[in-house]
């Protein structure tokens, strides 16, 4: 399964990739392909980053060629790229208004390029008691994508205070314990993952063990 993030390339961002990708190993190979270095040790054009395999982009490749047929490609993708329509694609929407503004747009521009686009948006760094939530952002998004575009599935994720510590120390240990995180941000992945990869409930399940058991 490829799978296309869209969206401004945010630590935020590059972390739930990141947990989606350390999951998803314990189901299939993942690579995650991003133009931005995820750690911050020296790079190579070929790392492993808390047990994943990354592939950094330089400026001017096309991540498309770089794409695996024998595993799970993962593309943070902030341009325009003509993804073929067997991908997933995720937009990744934080509620700052440069990113929120950025993510729409690029969205509605793959919308334009590829009209029968399916797309899922994750609403990531949402404030609990703030008034701009997940019932703004909806509204946002539907004004501002082109009407035939099909949205799929709109999840909402809060990064509360367990969560950010995990995303630090990840990058500086270059290690990342899915057991750590808050139950109910493992609850929206195992939601996603169930979703793009068309598991079941049990399979999920399963994936999820064993991603809790990985150091």
């Amino acid at each position: 399964m490829n799978v296309a993030f869209l969206g401004e390339s945010t630590e935020a961002k590059r972390f739930l990739i990141l947990c989606l990708a350390k999951i998803t190993s314990c189901h299939t190979k993942v690579t995650i392909l991003s133009k931005y270095s995820y750690s911050f040790d020296e790079m190579y054009e070929n790392y492993d980053y808390c047990g994943i395999e990354m592939l950094l982009l330089k400026d001017g490749d096309n991540s498309l060629t770089k794409v695996s047929e024998e595993k799970s490609n993962f593309i943070d993708a902030e341009d325009l790229i003509n993804i073929p329509e067997e991908f997933k694609v995720i937009a990744i929407s934080e509620p700052t208004r440069k990113s929120l503004e950025s993510c729409v747009k690029l969205a509605g521009d793959y919308a334009c390029f590829q009209p029968t686009l399916s797309l899922y948006i994750i609403h990531i760094n949402i404030m609990e008691y703030c008034k701009i939530g997940k019932r703004y952002l909806d509204n946002y998004w539907e004004i501002g994508l082109p009407s035939f575009t099909e949205i799929v599935e709109i999840y909402e994720l809060y990064f509360e205070e367990k969560n950010q510590i995990v995303m630090i120390e990840s990058q500086y240990l270059n290690r990342l314990y899915i057991r750590s995180l808050s139950p109910s941000m493992k609850s929206v992945l195992r939601k996603i993952i169930q979703d793009i990869f068309s598991m079941d409930i049990r399979e999920v399940k399963e994936v999820f063990k064993k991603a809790e058991r990985m150091k």
